[in-house]
């Protein structure tokens, strides 16, 4: 069974969520600060794409909600570039 263009998109924006954490630790481990720029830019990606696939696929729940995530991690990386 071959996958269509949104349900790629959504796989990816599904990976992108679920390996968002990486880079933050590698940083972590290699300097010892935390930098959640990078975590808050992947989530911001892949929740991006999750809201692509939810609007494709007229899922009003999920739209709503990756949304709602986007703008949270959009103040949150404002947030964090402007102190």
């Amino acid at each position: 069974m071959a996958l269509n263009k949104t349900e790629v998109i959504g796989y990816v924006g599904m990976a992108m969520l679920q390996f968002n954490s990486i880079p933050a630790i590698i940083q972590a481990l290699e300097t010892g600060k935390s930098a959640p720029i990078a975590t808050m830019v992947l989530s911001i990606a892949g929740l991006s794409c999750y809201l692509y696939n939810s609007v494709k696929t007229n899922n009003t729940l999920y739209t709503v909600g990756n949304i709602i995530g986007i703008v949270g991690n959009s103040v949150l990386l404002g947030a964090v570039l402007l102190k």
